[in-house]
């Protein structure tokens, strides 16, 4: 009895073949197993957005926290302190000013960022964590400016300059 073990192992395949391509019960498991796949991914992606995973991303690539803030709260606050600018008052123009510069200060320390004063946080600043670290000090400094020299009068374009210069801080933080 003579049997060719390749007729039949090619015979096998064939059948086999067959049996997955044209099978319902095969084809109903692909499709569970598809949509569970489909499932385990938008977890992952939810799990990512819910942890933080852009924070995580910055905390990697730039040794930097991001703050806990609320969107909403952020967005609130940084009105309140633009509405200053609506007055014809050089006086208000001071305070959104320094209002701003408290509110870095606050965002600072609630990255980690420790020191008594505003200056001391931005020293704390490593080159390189963050962009705008010069801005950040400019602006600072003409904080440092109105509250030293009495005085002293910023028009309303530079106090716009300088709080655009705090809104670049924030943005970076993606605080907005």
């Amino acid at each position: 009895m003579n049997v060719d073990i390749f007729f039949l192992l090619s015979e096998f395949g064939e059948r086999a073949v067959s049996f997955f391509s044209n099978s319902f019960f095969i084809t109903a498991i692909k499709f569970f197993l598809f949509v569970y796949v489909m499932i385990l991914l938008a977890d992952i992606v939810m799990l990512f957005l819910l942890r933080g995973f852009s924070s995580d991303l910055k905390q990697a690539l730039f040794a930097a926290n991001r703050p806990l803030l609320l969107r909403s709260t952020v967005i609130t606050r940084w009105e309140k302190i633009r509405t200053r600018l609506h007055s014809d008052n050089p006086s208000q123009y001071k305070v959104a000013l320094l209002e701003a510069d408290a509110f870095a200060d606050e965002v600072l320390a609630g990255i980690g960022y420790i020191g008594a004063t505003m200056g001391e946080k931005i020293e704390n600043i490593v080159d390189g964590q963050l962009e705008t670290k010069a801005m950040l000090v400019e602006a600072h400094q003409i904080r440092n400016r109105i509250v030293r020299e009495p005085d002293f009068s910023p028009s309303k374009e530079e106090v716009e300059k300088w709080l655009e210069q705090y809104k670049k801080f924030f943005d970076e933080l993606e605080l907005f």
